[in-house]
C-alpha cells in the first residue's frame, strides 16, 4: 500500500525544484543498483533555482536540461514489486508537472513523492 498522497500545496512546499518539463531521454542503468536517469527540459519553473546539466549553456538559453536520478523499485525474490514501492512515471516525450528535491547523497535531483508527477496539456 502506498503512503498517503501529498496535496499540491505540500508538494510545492517540500520541493526544491518544481515546474513543467518535457521528458527528453531516459537512460537505463547498466546494472541493478545504479539509478536510471531521466533528462528533462524545463519549460516553466514554478519553484526553485535549477541545477542545469550545462549551466553555461543554460545561461545562454541554449540548454535548459536537468537530470533526475530515478527510483529503483524494490522487488521480492520472484521479481514482483514490493507493496508500497513506486516509480517516477517519466516517459520520453511526455510533458509533465514535476516536484523534485536535491539529494546531496546521490548528487542529483530525485522525484519527491509518488504523486509528484502528473501529465500537463499539450499546447
Amino acid at each position: 500500500v502506498l503512503p498517503p498522497a501529498l496535496s499540491r500545496e505540500e508538494l510545492l512546499e517540500r520541493a526544491d525544484l518544481a515546474g513543467q518539463v518535457r521528458i527528453m531521454k531516459i537512460i537505463w542503468a547498466p546494472d541493478k543498483t545504479s539509478p536510471h536517469l531521466a533528462r528533462l527540459r524545463l519549460e516553466k519553473v514554478t519553484k526553485g533555482v535549477p541545477r542545469y546539466r550545462f549551466p553555461f549553456l543554460a545561461s545562454l538559453g541554449l540548454s535548459r536540461t536537468i537530470e533526475v536520478k530515478m527510483r529503483r523499485i524494490k522487488r521480492d525474490s520472484a521479481g514482483r514489486k514490493i507493496p508500497g514501492e513506486w516509480s517516477d512515471g517519466y516517459r520520453v516525450g511526455d510533458r509533465v508537472m514535476t516536484h523534485l528535491f536535491w539529494d546531496a547523497d546521490k548528487n542529483g535531483y530525485r522525484t519527491l513523492w509518488w504523486n509528484a508527477v502528473w501529465q500537463t496539456p499539450m499546447d
